[in-house]
């Protein structure tokens, strides 16, 4: 059987890492039962990442990657500025494709106390707004959107769909999908300056 290469243990080890953030929260994952489940030493574990903090850093980067990967291909894929935006959004929605939530929301109530954290999450979310803003750009300069800023119109819509998100993880308070994008199409009409209606069919 061929040995293990040290990116594939790696992987082995955040992954691993994430199931444990899912069933226990960042505050109760320990580098030894992460190190046991994983068949691999605490040692090890620490030679790598240095820190359970950069440990559970490298975890959150590790899954949001396939996300962005997704986000990335949207944006630079076919179809009119609105309908990248829609699709975009859809992906970033608590009730999208994306299944990151839990963790994100963890990640967000740990990283008021670890600096570290605080900053991976930082550089992660402005990855998505500014996907995002770059999609709003484009409307912009095909003169089908209206805004000032496209930057800081991504970080409202991204930050409505973020409270949101918390709404429906912490008070398991799903909204249905159809509502859910009912409310983000009159939202994404508001900002930009769109006909709701024409922006449902885009």
């Amino acid at each position: 059987m061929p040995r293990k290469t040290a990116a594939a243990r790696r992987a082995e080890v955040l992954d691993e890492t994430l199931t444990q953030i899912r069933a226990l929260g960042m505050a109760a994952v320990r580098v030894a039962d992460v190190a046991e489940a994983s068949g691999v030493s605490p040692a090890l574990i620490i030679y790598h990442f240095g820190t359970k903090e950069r440990l559970l850093s490298a975890a959150l980067v590790h899954a949001c990657a396939r996300d962005l990967s997704t986000l990335d291909s949207i944006v630079a894929g076919p179809g009119s500025p609105a309908a990248r935006l829609l699709a975009a959004l859809d992906w970033y929605s608590p009730t999208g494709p994306a299944r990151g939530w839990t963790i994100w929301i963890d990640a967000w109530a740990a990283a008021v106390r670890d600096r570290t954290l605080a900053k991976v999450l930082a550089d992660l979310q402005r990855r998505w707004t500014d996907a995002i803003a770059a999609v709003i750009d484009d409307g912009v300069a095909a003169g089908v959107f209206r805004t000032a800023d496209p930057s800081a119109t991504a970080v409202r819509l991204t930050s409505f769909l973020d409270g949101l998100a918390v709404r429906t993880v912490v008070h398991h308070n799903r909204l249905p999908r159809r509502e859910l994008r009912s409310w983000l199409i009159h939202q994404v009409a508001s900002e930009l300056s769109l006909d709701a209606e024409l922006l449902a069919n885009a």
